[in-house]
């Protein structure tokens, strides 16, 4: 008789794996970048990202990490709602950091959108408030 022949399921378990591995990767990264502030491109990622999400770019790497480990325990697939969460999240403590910069002065809300957005910036990259982001967004909610 003949034998039939089996056809292996490809594993569904080595693309969760190779993401997993790919954010830790990127995590571990980004976190050596951000808070070495290492070369070239440690100094320019920085300056972009905290321009960008201000104080907020410190949390990114650990974020990330977390959001890695949690689908390695969890072994499921679904990678893009946990990431729109925290990325809602990053933008929500961004708009939290530039509204306390204006209330505590730090940021003049009564310029124009440019001028508070090229402040907001500057700041940010120096580590301070939410960033063009969150300057931005508490600029058009309030």
């Amino acid at each position: 008789m003949a034998k039939k022949k089996r056809y292996k399921k490809k594993n569904r378990a080595s693309k969760a794996d190779v993401t997993v591995v790919t954010l830790i990767i990127l995590s571990i990264l980004l976190a050596v970048l951000i808070y070495t502030k290492s070369g070239v491109i440690g100094t320019k990622l920085n300056e972009m990202l905290g321009g960008m999400v201000g104080i907020v770019q410190y949390i990114l790497p650990i974020g990330i990490f977390i959001i890695a480990i949690k689908l390695a325990s969890e072994g499921s697939e679904e990678l893009t709602p946990k990431l729109i969460q925290y990325g809602v999240l990053l933008v929500s403590l961004s708009i939290v950091f530039s509204v306390f910069q204006v209330s505590s002065g730090e940021l003049q809300s009564n310029k124009e959108l440019s001028e508070i957005i090229k402040d907001a910036y500057f700041l940010g990259s120096q580590s301070k408030g939410g960033g063009t982001i969150g300057a931005l967004r508490s600029n058009t909610t309030c």
